[in-house]
């Protein structure tokens, strides 16, 4: 995004807070609020897809009204979910960010600090019918280089017309049911600029013939990569579909597309043979100037054995694929998990173990998120915009989250990761091949409860840098008349 189109938007958004703040109806990658869903979800409380972000407020708020809790344990998980919204819908907000060192493991999922240090002015408006929100941030030590030390990533605009939102900002996305991580959507990266599309409420057709498909979600995409040096002004365009033809199951489709840009085909002609993918993969090196695209796509699921066994147990998977071969994507990646969701002393917790793989059929080939044409690969900023541990990677995990009580919670994570096994240049965040060992864990303090306190520490034990230990803070300050 160039100087002037950040001049033209932050401009737009600061005339639009001159308007009274309404109910958030854009909610943005948030790990607390996604645990408290699937928890949620895995009773049998409510029913919602948590598999594509950005959420709706408005699916949130229709899964609220149709709640069943049957105990104050559930209540209170419900109550955590009401708070979270709460303080999302604050019109200024200061967070604060500081870490004492880079940490060497992939990220986890909703990790929007991209430096060591960063300090944020939040500022919200809207309606019923559309809302904004800018963000200014303030960064030192990036991690991830950027040609600017304070940015608006993170900040939008939105209106909704017949149950459908349309976005146009620089927000996070993640498609698909892992806790750790996405194999074609992650959010470790930073934000596409861009134009979203999807809808407000999730609710089911009212035709018969289309009724069977449940709630149903999708989510359109289109933008242009930043700091993308091999093919200037490369185009990414996303598609997503997601369904639940049974409270219990839950089914996903993505498909994701790198196309055009600078000495490349621009043309609407290019851009339809790159959606039809039949003129994609081209070997000859005489002709890649007629290869429109890199693509990615694959399908994903959740199934809830809740209703089948009374365990609140959960099995979920993705397999992506890049390149076609039959009309299908050919060479795959894969993740898989189960989680479970319970409570010990009126204490709701949640447990899930977690495994992916990006590498070619199990193989390491050089292959995963590389591109003969895209030669900075499925990245931006040197950052995969799939998974967080990049291509030619393995990743075991085993983590938790526990709320003691409505001002306490507790999250960790144990993992080991293979990364780059194929010493890919092009990976920034994980430059050379290593096994990385590590130790994450997250105290949460509401200190009110539109005021968290997070302070995390880590452990690490790294092939290639040894060992290392960190710690960070974080404190998100309401700034209306709430903290008084």
């Amino acid at each position: 995004m160039n100087n002037l189109r950040k001049k033209l938007f932050s401009a737009i958004m600061i005339s639009a807070f001159s308007l009274p703040v309404s109910a958030q109806g854009i909610i943005l990658n948030h790990q607390d609020l996604r645990t408290d869903l699937n928890w949620l979800n895995q009773q049998g409380v409510i029913q919602i897809s948590t598999s594509t972000w950005p959420l709706s407020g408005d699916e949130i708020e229709r899964a609220l009204e149709g709640a069943n809790p049957t105990n104050l344990v559930e209540q209170k998980v419900l109550n955590s979910v009401r708070s979270s919204l709460a303080a999302q819908n604050t019109t200024a907000k200061l967070s604060l960010y500081a870490e004492s060192d880079p940490r060497y493991f992939p990220q986890p999922f909703a990790d929007t600090e991209k430096a060591q240090y960063q300090a944020t002015l939040e500022l919200n408006a809207g309606s019923t019918a559309w809302e904004g929100k800018l963000k200014i941030n303030a960064e030192k030590d990036q991690i991830i280089q950027h040609e600017q030390d304070v940015n608006i990533e993170g900040s939008y605009l939105a209106g909704k017309l017949w149950n459908q939102w349309l976005i146009v900002g620089q927000i996070p996305t993640y498609w698909g049911p892992g806790h750790e991580g996405s194999l074609i959507r992650g959010d470790v990266s930073r934000p596409v600029y861009g134009l979203t599309l999807q809808r407000a409420e999730q609710t089911p057709f009212e035709t018969k013939w289309l009724s069977w498909i449940g709630n149903w979600q999708y989510q359109l995409f289109g933008g242009q990569l930043d700091d993308y040096t091999a093919v200037p002004n490369t185009k990414l365009i996303g598609m997503r579909l997601t369904s639940q033809p049974f409270p219990y199951l839950e089914l996903g489709i993505s498909r994701v597309i790198q196309w055009g840009g600078q000495g490349r085909p621009n043309s609407l002609s290019s851009l339809w043979d790159a959606i039809g993918g039949g003129k994609d993969n081209i070997d000859d090196p005489n002709m890649t100037a007629t290869d429109p695209s890199n693509q990615l796509a694959g399908i994903d699921g959740r199934f809830n054995l809740n209703q089948w066994t009374g365990l609140p147990v959960s099995f979920y998977g993705q397999a992506i694929g890049e390149d076609e071969a039959g009309g299908l994507p050919s060479r795959k990646l894969y993740l898989a998990g189960i989680d479970y969701s319970s409570q010990f002393k009126k204490l709701p917790y949640q447990l899930y173990a977690e495994w992916s793989d990006t590498r070619t059929n199990g193989e390491v080939r050089n292959y995963t998120y590389t591109h003969h044409i895209y030669r900075d690969g499925y990245y931006q900023h040197g950052y995969p915009l799939g998974h967080a541990m990049g291509g030619d990677g393995q990743m075991y995990s085993l983590g938790g989250d526990i709320r003691f009580d409505f001002m306490n919670r507790l999250s960790g994570r144990l993992l080991l990761a293979k990364v780059n096994q194929s010493g890919l240049e092009i990976n920034h965040a994980f430059p050379q091949k290593d096994e990385v060992k590590a130790l994450d864990i997250t105290w949460t303090h509401y200190m009110r409860p539109n005021l968290p306190l997070k302070i995390n520490g880590w452990i690490t034990d790294s092939e290639y840098q040894g060992n290392d230990s960190g710690a960070s803070l974080r404190i998100e300050i309401p700034l209306d008349a709430s903290l008084f």
